[in-house]
């Protein structure tokens, strides 16, 4: 074959073409080989945690909690349909907690009461009380059951009927209870065995709470069966009760870790919560109540095991306290 100028210049075009492919990767730099590798089998992809959330976790803790940040979640970025999708929301930092006391300092209440509306079965009376039981050693202050208020507390047109039972309305119940918390109140907690829904507008809720009356409603009704699943129910119930006792003692929805504080749209996003504040909310509690927070998780391992609640986050706290010379009750 001859070698004609018409080839020759084929040849070269050819050349450069190869030349430009092998050089390509060197010129746009490689990708990062990690990026679609697939993970050993006992290592797991951390999901992308909840931006705003980071100045929460850089805040300063005292020195118990600051250590316990070490093993505490931080809150993972929502997915449709999760409360921090359809709420974003900035959270509240300790020292934000701070600067709202109030100015003649916070309420000197130091009881936190439940209260059950309407009529409640007997397992449902004995999770109640059990309930409280937990509450006081959650809190560290005294949780007290008063005598259940009426049913008529909710009017006829503040009800309305589901495919599933009767809802009640929250509003009419926030406003009669300021009336009838007790003065040394730190809070009062109504309860209900009826589905609750604050709004036209929503489905349900698990329970809402009023920050300044420091009063707040919660239902039993999405909690489980308690004859099937008591575990199930009681778990549920205190998670929904010191998630709300919370706002009335002045904490925000959490957005710095995973924690009871966490808001939730669905009964499979709370269950997802973990039972305990997380070390930032804990600060807040210790702020607003003086609680001791090593003290606390003691009582609280000790009363959750004996309600047969799970309780395997407090060993590795415990043991890495214990490592950093904390001093344990």
């Amino acid at each position: 074959m001859r070698n004609t100028p018409a080839l020759r210049l084929l040849g070269v075009l050819v050349g450069i073409g190869l030349l430009f492919v092998l050089l390509l990767p060197l010129a746009v730099g490689r990708p990062d080989p990690d990026a679609d590798a697939p993970l050993p089998k006992d290592v797991v992809r951390k999901p992308p945690e909840y931006g705003k959330g980071r100045a929460h976790r850089a805040e300063r803790l005292s020195w118990p909690l600051e250590l316990a940040k070490q093993l505490a979640r931080p809150k993972a970025a929502p997915r449709p349909g999760e409360w921090l999708f359809e709420h974003p929301e900035d959270g509240q930092l300790v020292r934000d907690l701070i600067l709202e006391r109030p100015g003649g300092g916070w309420p000197r209440g130091r009881v936190l009461y439940l209260v059950a509306i309407g009529e409640l079965s007997p397992p449902q009376t004995a999770l109640v009380e059990r309930t409280a039981e937990l509450l006081t050693h959650f809190f560290q202050i005294r949780v007290t059951v008063l005598p259940p208020l009426p049913s008529r507390l909710v009017p006829p047109e503040r009800r309305r009927d589901r495919d599933f039972g009767e809802q009640w309305q929250t509003e009419p119940i926030l406003e009669a209870l300021p009336g009838l918390r007790p003065d040394d109140a730190a809070g009062l907690m109504a309860i209900t065995a009826v589905d609750l829904y604050p709004g036209p507008e929503w489905n349900f809720v698990f329970g809402e709470a009023r920050y300044g009356e420091r009063v707040g409603v919660m239902s039993l009704w999405r909690n489980g069966d308690l004859e099937k699943e008591p575990t199930l129910a009681l778990s549920r119930t205190v998670a929904t009760a010191a998630h709300e006792l919370g706002h009335m003692l002045g904490l925000q929805h959490c957005v710095a870790f995973e924690c009871v504080m966490n808001g939730a749209n669905s009964q499979a996003e709370s269950d997802a919560m973990p039972l305990e504040p997380c070390p930032a909310c804990l600060e807040k509690l210790k702020v607003r109540l003086g609680l001791d927070p090593v003290r606390r998780a003691r009582d609280v391992e000790l009363a959750s095991r004996d309600a047969g609640l799970p309780t395997g986050s407090f060993t590795p706290l415990f043991a890495l306290w214990r490592d950093a010379g904390v001093a344990m009750p």
